[in-house]
């Protein structure tokens, strides 16, 4: 009866700790553009940036598209382009399209770069961003911004942002490309990943609180071990407000902040239990 007890106790914390979860990457959002606009300071630079390199991505994809679908097409026999009729206009239609998709593949994958690149540089300015909303949760004055002190802790942050990246690839990069050449695993293969990007993207940003107290990886992997709904959620939280257009630009501040306010919340919970 206790182990039942257990269980259906276990079954309803799950829903309402995931629900927790995404509240807080909405909460994130009104924590920092609402409640305090002076945290600015910390965020306007990445914004910035990221907002440059993204004007960039859609730029070269408009303008070389074009030379990389013909370069794709010369690899097709030369009388392709002296077919007439509608033969031709078939050929056209397929030369269109290759252009088309090789415009698309450059625009993912300077998505992807600039996703992967935005993460490490904003590192540095993400941590001082967390440890201002910590503080000010706690009810203590945030320290004054200090780019000498952020740049104190560039290389430790830069490290952990990078090895998250490279681990998050090394294990959603194989199930992609063999999503590729295994029938039938393409479903599957996506229903893992999403569940792999929400989870990541949960521990992503929470972990800064966590590295600032210098946890091990084992304190980490427990801590989202028993927080496991409530990190899940807000990861999911988080990856769907990042397919918004212009909501996920400003969006990498208000998920530092959601991500801080869960951890300290959930940091709490355990405190009292």
């Amino acid at each position: 009866m206790k182990v039942a007890a257990r269980s259906a106790g276990a079954v309803v914390k799950a829903p309402i700790g995931f629900a927790r979860g995404v509240s807080y990457a909405l909460r994130g959002m009104r924590f920092v553009y609402v409640q305090h606009p002076k945290l600015a300071r910390y965020w306007v630079f990445p914004i910035l940036i990221t907002g440059l390199a993204l004007v960039g991505v859609f730029y070269s994809a408009g303008t070389f598209y074009d030379d990389l679908g013909g370069a794709v097409w010369s690899l097709f026999p030369e009388s392709w382009n002296e077919a007439t009729g509608w033969v031709g206009g078939l050929l056209g239609a397929l030369r269109w399209l290759i252009e088309f998709v090789v415009g698309i593949l450059i625009t993912l994958f300077g998505l992807l770069l600039v996703l992967v690149l935005s993460s490490v540089v904003a590192a540095p300015f993400n941590d001082a961003l967390s440890e201002a909303v910590e503080n000010i949760v706690i009810g203590e004055s945030a320290p004054p911004f200090s780019f000498a002190r952020m740049l104190a802790d560039v290389a430790r942050t830069i490290r952990l942002e990078l090895l998250k990246v490279l681990v998050y690839v090394a294990v959603v990069g194989p199930m992609f490309l063999a999503s590729f050449f295994i029938p039938g695993i393409g479903q599957i293969v996506s229903l893992v990943g999403f569940a792999l990007t929400a989870v990541y993207l949960g521990i992503d940003y929470i972990d800064w609180p966590a590295a600032r107290r210098d946890w091990s990886v084992r304190d980490r992997v427990a801590f989202t071990r028993r927080q496991l709904p409530a990190v899940a959620g807000f990861g999911t939280g988080v990856w769907l407000l990042l397919f918004i257009p212009l909501v996920n630009l400003f969006f990498m501040p208000a998920a530092v902040a959601g991500g801080t306010m869960l951890f300290l919340a959930l940091q709490q919970d355990g405190a009292q239990q």
